[in-house]
């Protein structure tokens, strides 16, 4: 069956109180947030996660991967910041130590004002209540032994949330959170395999919403799908988040993707932010050598335009982390690096207007 006819709009489905109830309290679209509660939800400090090289069989250390090194954000409640770079940049990473599944090197993550780097296995699911994490790829997501409601319904069962609910009210809740995402409530008895990948990257989407979370980390979530389909999950994630007042951390190699739906976009090399500002901001005026090559690389819909414009090319591969350059982690591809920039790690700082830049260059000309 077709995608547009398996996402087509069903009829309403009854429901009973109870869970009408648990709906209506976190799944229903919710008024407009007054100026003074939109608050940071999550600020990340000097965070680094670093794995350890192990040589012999005695597995003696004898260095470190930095996948992340001493990166800092904040994100206000409601908006979404965009994470971009080339692969190993430590995007994902950056995804799942805010999810907490690493156990991070040092640093503090925080979210809605409590302190989780060092929280427990208990502490934790609670918290996942409240924090879900959408994975790259569709297919292997999902449990192929599991029906779709049982995927959905996992997190509850997890969190004993399913604990004096009937069968039916239970069905009804799967029901709707197929709804939520524009599928069929029918689809509860099917199986993954039986889905395509944008049909069942919103079953993914699905079971995070299950549990009614404030904050998603999207990691990817579009870049194995076709892009017709990853402008159809986009424009769903665009919607839930202006229905449901949730918060993103989304994570992607498009540039385009990633700035239609992000408020702030963060780029990373080796590890590190280089630049963090608005996505308007950062598109119209890169100003770190980095961003520049990334922008210059991404197609435009105008092909004279596009032609016209210059090309940033990088030469080399990105160095090794293990460990990384002396200085800037990108001194040895840029184009204007010098001793400076091979000896001095660049300050991170705000060179006017809330635009962050890691660069020697640019903060010598602000």
């Amino acid at each position: 069956m077709s995608e547009k006819k398996m996402t087509a709009t069903t009829p309403e489905m009854p429901r009973s109180r109870s869970v009408s109830r648990m709906l209506d309290w976190d799944i229903k679209a919710q008024p407009p947030v007054p100026p003074e509660m939109k608050d940071t939800i999550l600020t990340v400090e000097d965070l680094k996660m670093h794995f350890p090289v192990t040589k012999g069989l005695l597995k003696r250390v004898v260095g470190h991967v930095k996948a992340v090194d001493g990166v800092s954000f904040r994100i206000t409640r409601g908006k979404t910041l965009g994470i971009v770079g080339e692969s190993g940049s430590g995007k994902s990473t950056v995804g799942n130590c805010v999810m907490r599944r690493l156990n991070i090197t040092s640093g503090k993550i925080i979210f809605n004002g409590q302190d989780i780097s060092r929280a427990g296995s208990a502490e934790l699911r609670r918290l996942h209540k409240q924090l879900q994490m959408i994975t790259q790829d569709p297919f292997s997501a999902l449990d192929p032994r599991m029906s779709v409601r049982s995927i959905i319904l996992e997190g509850h069962h997890i969190q004993g949330m399913d604990k004096g609910m009937s069968r039916d009210e239970l069905d009804e809740l799967a029901g709707r959170m197929l709804m939520l995402v524009g599928l069929n409530p029918k689809f509860a008895d099917r199986f993954p395999h039986e889905f395509s990948g944008g049909q069942r990257q919103r079953i993914n989407i699905a079971r995070a919403l299950a549990l009614s979370p404030s904050f998603l980390v999207c990691d990817e979530i579009v870049s194995a799908l076709d892009v017709s389909i990853q402008a159809q999950i986009v424009g769903l994630m665009m919607r839930l988040q202006e229905e449901l007042g949730l918060t993103y951390i989304f994570i992607g190699h498009d540039l385009s993707v990633v700035r239609h739906i992000s408020d702030h976009v963060a780029v990373m090399y080796l590890g590190k932010i280089m630049e963090l500002t608005s996505s308007d901001e950062l598109y119209a005026h890169p100003l770190h050598p980095y961003t520049q090559a990334l922008i210059s690389a991404a197609p435009i819909p105008d092909p004279e335009a596009d032609l016209a414009r210059e090309r940033i090319l990088l030469e080399g591969e990105v160095p090794s982390p293990i460990p990384p350059p002396l200085g800037c982690n990108f001194c040895t591809r840029c184009r204007y690096a010098d001793e400076r920039c091979r000896a001095e790690e660049p300050p991170f700082v705000d060179v006017g207007g809330g635009h962050f830049v890691a660069c020697h260059r640019v903060n010598e000309e602000a």
